[in-house]
């Protein structure tokens, strides 16, 4: 049951209804009987007997599609958003607020109406700014963004003339304007555009010629304008740009503009500071592949130049080994054994820095491999090691895959080479499988081997990283290095999961539409860098 607010006597209210800021209606068996002056400009009449006694349904528009909700507890009177029409057959939007009462000894409705219409549009432009905000999200060029802006400014918040700036340096250039000259302003000048955007705050100026700073730009054609906002398109404290509106007529903007150009510069701002970083993300990126390809280029002279002195070294060190060794001493048999094994090892790592220096180099033809076939190849290079150790390679269905054969053998001889080494296990056990991912697939070697601990998981990746020392486990170091360029290289990456003392497990990926990146994708780091050519 609805309890009656009781009402005093129209002629003890009206004074008070009549003073209120939103149009009133009372209404009785759905028949308006009351009305206040706002609620009869509201409608369009001239008088109130236009309106008492008439039904209150013939106000609605025929499409009308009222908005009903509670505000605030279930005390509070109701509230419902819909649309008027007036005496000329215009609408306006209105939000009503009903209460019961009891009037004159009746249950009556009594309705404060408030004109939203201003509400309603600044909420339609503001949705629009949104809806541009998304869409400068798919906009690679600064050119595009300002077109679009434009193109919003004018069409959607209907403003007439519109200058759309940006900073480049101590200059503000304008990138669009609308019918108006187009110019560029120094920052170190002066004008009401200069302090909007050395200052970083908008400049809402109703009367230009009562502001100091104002310069006249007036030329035959257009009248000079007489009210201006200048909105700055900053992120945090730097300034991109301005948007810019002007006007010729006085007092020509209020504050929902102020709001809704400050919220569009805002999405504006963001979107350029976004194009900006990515050019000087590409730019680096360009920088970063060019020397890149030096270094590769780099490391590929000089390890092939290193391959013939050394093969000198180690040649005439094993001849004066053979045909001298009974006139040298233990000491000095020892220092010649030493030569020959640091030249065996520098001879080996220098293989590998040219297979490392050859991944990224454009030399290898794509063709399909059969992978089963490269993994029974590494198994009869690997023969004897695999009958030294006891050793047993287990391969599941791999698939024929698109890509070069020569980096194909070397990935797997790496891993399954690794699985053979790093494991003290009397029969040493590896898995070599393969998933199909819809566009990839997923590989993995599985060893039961040491193990590597987890905090070691990238260290074992960078170049002539050991985490043994040689006399344990010989190497150079280099081996996950060429894997991981290599999977990088098409485009995949390469992982490990390990527990010490049970085994490890090498994942990585193959897209199956293998095209060869470019070497700035699968660059070595600066550390690594560095590295490779201290070495």
């Amino acid at each position: 049951m609805v309890e009656l607010i009781k009402f005093p006597d129209l002629t003890t209210a009206k004074k008070f209804l009549e003073a209120s800021r939103d149009a009133v209606f009372i209404i009785f068996d759905e028949k308006i009987e009351y009305v206040n002056d706002r609620a009869i400009k509201l409608l369009g009449f001239a008088d109130a007997s236009e309106i008492i006694g008439r039904w209150s349904c013939e106000f609605n528009t025929p499409d009308n599609k009222s908005v009903r909700y509670r505000p605030a507890g279930k005390n509070t009177p109701f509230r419902y958003e819909l649309k008027f029409r007036r005496r000329d057959g215009t609408t306006v939007d209105v939000e009503n607020q009903i209460s019961i009462i009891e009037y004159e000894g009746r249950p009556s409705s009594l309705v404060f109406s408030r004109d939203i219409t201003e509400r309603k549009l600044f909420e339609a432009k503001l949705d629009a700014i949104h809806r541009h905000a998304v869409k400068m999200g798919e906009i690679e060029t600064l050119e595009e963004i300002a077109k679009s802006t434009m193109q919003i400014l004018q069409e959607d918040l209907g403003f007439d003339f519109v200058r759309f700036g940006v900073v480049e340096g101590d200059v503000l250039c304008f990138k669009e304007t609308s019918d108006r000259n187009v110019m560029e302003l120094p920052l170190d000048g002066t004008g009401i555009t200069v302090r909007a955007v050395n200052s970083g705050e908008t400049q809402f100026v109703l009367d230009t010629h009562k502001d100091h700073d104002f310069v006249s730009s007036r030329i035959l054609e257009y009248p000079e304008n007489l009210s201006e906002i200048c909105v700055p398109m900053k992120v945090k404290d730097t300034v991109f740009g301005v948007i810019k509106i002007e006007s010729e007529k006085l007092n020509a903007f209020d504050e929902n503009d102020r709001k809704l150009l400050e919220t569009l510069a805002g999405h504006v701002a963001s979107s350029i500071a976004i194009i900006q970083e990515k050019e000087k993300l590409r730019k680096s990126l360009e920088e970063l592949g060019e020397l890149n390809r030096e270094l590769d280029e780099y490391a590929y002279i000089v390890s092939h130049d290193l391959k013939s002195p050394l093969r000198s070294i180690q040649t005439f060190a094993e001849f004066l080994s053979k045909h001298t060794s009974s006139k040298l001493d233990d000491e000095e048999r020892d220092y010649l054994d030493r030569i020959i094994r640091a030249s065996k090892r520098m001879s080996k790592l220098v293989e590998d820095l040219l297979l490392l220096s050859k991944v990224n180099r454009e030399f290898l033809d794509v063709e399909v491999i059969d992978l089963k076939e490269i993994v029974k190849k590494i198994k009869v290079d690997l023969e004897a090691i695999i009958a030294e150790r006891s050793a047993r390679i287990q391969c599941s269905d791999l698939p024929e895959i698109q890509g070069h054969r020569v980096l194909m053998q070397q990935l797997f001889t790496n891993l399954i080479n690794n699985g053979l080494k790093f494991n003290d296990s009397p029969t040493p056990e590896i898995e070599v499988g393969c998933e199909d991912r819809y566009d990839y697939y997923l590989f993995h070697v599985r060893d039961n081997g040491i193990g590597i601990e987890e905090k070691d998981f990238e260290k074992i990746f960078k170049l002539f990283q050991r985490l043994h020392t040689k006399e344990e486990y010989p190497g150079t170091g280099a081996g996950l290095t060429i894997c991981l360029k290599i999977v990088e290289s098409y485009g995949g990456r390469i992982w490990v999961k390990s527990k010490p003392g049970v085994g490890t497990t090498f994942y990585f990926t193959i897209p199956k539409n293998v095209l060869k990146v470019e070497a700035s994708d699968s660059a070595l780091t600066v550390d690594e860098s560095a590295q490779l050519v201290e070495t």
